[in-house]
């Protein structure tokens, strides 16, 4: 096997002109491809874990917000409810001293229909023992005499 020195040189030249050519139109295009494509994800990756803080403080903040509302929301129950008895309360109250009042108008009129009964059955008494006293004694009486009966009468049956 016979090597012949002008076709290893021709072809380590060829090699060397592809290789020059290869680099200065190939190479560096594709190494900077390959770095701006290394940058692009590394920016990428940097941008994803600041969304992903971000997304953690945000749902830090809704979870304490959401606590306050909770709490907020409790507070206004237990409000409600306090008003809500307060206002049963004094409406209870309220229907009691109502009641206590028609009570009391109530003894009121029975004790004037009471009274009235009484005067009423007195003057019916006097009536009656005028009459009555005039029969059994069929005699006149003077007035202040015929007065003093009656008013004694009247004593002895009001006791």
């Amino acid at each position: 096997m016979n090597i012949e020195f002008w076709t290893v040189f021709f072809t380590i030249l060829n090699t060397l002109i592809l290789y020059a050519v290869l680099k200065k139109y190939f190479f560096d295009r594709f190494t900077n491809f390959m770095e701006n494509r290394r940058i692009s994800i590394e920016n990428k990756i940097n941008e994803a874990n600041l969304n992903l803080e971000k997304s953690r403080e945000l749902l830090k903040e809704y979870e304490e917000k959401l606590k306050e509302i909770e709490k907020e929301g409790k507070k206004l129950m237990e409000d409600y409810k306090r008003r809500a008895n307060e206002l049963y309360e004094s409406i209870l109250a309220e229907a009691k001293k109502e009641a206590e009042l028609i009570k009391e108008r109530a003894r009121k009129d029975a004790k004037l229909e009471i009274e009235r009964a009484r005067d009423e059955i007195k003057r019916q008494i006097v009536d009656l023992s005028f009459l009555a006293a005039s029969k059994i004694l069929e005699k006149e009486l003077d007035e202040k005499t015929h007065h003093k009966l009656i008013m004694e009468f009247i004593d002895k049956v009001g006791s």
